[in-house]
């Protein structure tokens, strides 16, 4: 996989469970960290990472980024949990995060991923970089992320185009290089 990152040092791996509580910590300074259904929150946005479909950076050994994705059928997956430590901003991780689960989508046989988000800049980052198309919205259950915006922005990449994109075309995926 080819960095993009302006620090050699970081690597991308497949999570464990030892990535755990390092993973939850960047997610809470997003305000995104699965939360346990509760009282006050009986059904929550996020309840846990399924360490299995998820990916870390790592910074000499440091875990600074997540990405996962979660199985919707056979054919359907959803990304979710994707954080940076917010030093790493601009250094191309989330960029390296997204396309190593998507390549691992591909190469599972899903054909469609969704994505929701409430962030502006990242529903541009996901549709000038990887090629999603905005699908609608929906409400959010309770606060999470940003906690002034209600709703989810419901994106949809086809994997299927986005995976045969010939080596050497001035694709999606790398016309984003060294952006954030």
């Amino acid at each position: 996989m080819e960095s993009k990152s302006d620090d050699k040092n970081i690597t991308l791996r497949k999570m464990t469970d030892n990535d755990l509580d390092a993973a939850i910590k960047i997610l809470s300074k997003w305000n995104m960290a699965p939360l346990a259904a509760s009282r006050e929150i009986p059904n929550p946005e996020r309840s846990s990472i399924l360490i299995e479909n998820a990916f870390v950076a790592c910074d000499a050994g440091k875990v600074v980024g997540v990405a996962s994705y979660i199985d919707l059928s056979d054919t359907v997956a959803e990304t979710a949990s994707m954080a940076v430590d917010p030093a790493y901003k601009g250094k191309g991780v989330g960029f390296r995060l997204q396309e190593a689960r998507l390549q691992e989508m591909i190469r599972r046989g899903f054909r469609r991923v969704l994505s929701e988000t409430d962030r502006p800049e990242t529903i541009d980052w996901y549709v000038r970089h990887f090629g999603y198309r905005i699908s609608g919205t929906h409400p959010k259950k309770h606060t999470f992320s940003l906690p002034d915006v209600d709703e989810w922005t419901i994106l949809e990449l086809d994997l299927e185009a986005y995976g045969s994109q010939k080596p050497g075309e001035p694709e999606l995926k790398t016309r984003a290089a060294g952006l954030e």
